[in-house]
């Protein structure tokens, strides 16, 4: 049996080279790119303190000296920034595996650079506890399989399958996208390599084939994805009509 302790480590995937940022990804990494007065790094990095993280590992490499510069910049005095830095990228699988030295056999949260919500963090570790998995995701409740790959799950909201893209789904099953927040044991950890891998085909597909439980976090309210350059604008937009308040996704 896993037992956990209350989570204050985190890490932060921002090494993505932005490629459907299009041109504004040459000169800006999608982490820094302005939203009203703060970038997708801020906020996330806010919504961890708040949820009492400590300790921040953030992986670098596409533009990583301006990322590294903007927190130096920054100065959060409560928090333990690392950086990780890779020579060649390693996906969100061997970077994770990549930056294992810093976790001290800790359950650790991940989130990804270039998403934002209004979920709780507190909520996604309070259900780690209670269900006692390998690891728990974050689920953005959805049957649009056209765009993505869903995460289908039972009523107990535990993992069963991961749905490819074009999927058919059945009237009655439940699923989901994933939102880019997880939570991952040293076990969960323990199936990545430091090389270019997806933590999806790397850990969640294999763990699944093995029967490990991984649960689930439906989340009902706002989740952005500011992938793609399309995104990021409506984004903008929605922020210029007050449609949005990025201080509810902190």
């Amino acid at each position: 049996m896993r037992h956990y302790q209350k989570i204050t480590t985190a890490m932060i995937l921002a090494a993505g080279f932005g490629t459907r940022m299009k041109e504004m990804g040459k000169d800006t990494p999608k982490a820094l790119l302005p939203l009203d007065h703060l970038t997708p790094l801020d906020i996330t990095i806010q919504k961890l303190s708040k949820a009492g993280i400590q300790k921040i590992v953030v992986n670098l490499h596409y533009l990583g000296s301006l990322i590294k510069e903007h927190l130096e910049k920054k100065k959060y005095p409560d928090l333990q920034i690392i950086f990780s830095e890779e020579k060649n990228i390693l996906g969100t699988g061997g970077g994770i595996a990549f930056a294992e030295a810093n976790f001290k056999e800790e359950t650790i949260l991940v989130v990804n650079s270039d998403i934002l919500s209004d979920f709780s963090l507190l909520g996604l570790m309070e259900n780690h506890y209670l269900k006692n998995p390998l690891a728990s995701m974050a689920v953005w409740p959805s049957r649009n399989s056209r765009e993505y790959a869903l995460l289908q799950f039972d009523r107990n909201e535990i993992l069963v399958d991961i749905l490819p893209k074009g999927s058919e789904i059945g009237n009655h099953s439940q699923t989901g996208i994933f939102m880019g927040y997880h939570i991952l044991t040293p076990q969960a950890r323990g199936y990545l390599k430091p090389v270019f891998s997806s933590v999806v085909e790397d850990f969640y597909r294999p763990a699944l084939r093995k029967k490990e439980k991984i649960a689930v976090y439906p989340h009902h309210g706002t989740w952005i994805d500011l992938g793609s350059k399309e995104h990021y604008f409506h984004i903008l937009e929605r922020l210029n009509k007050e449609e949005l308040n990025i201080q509810q996704l902190i």
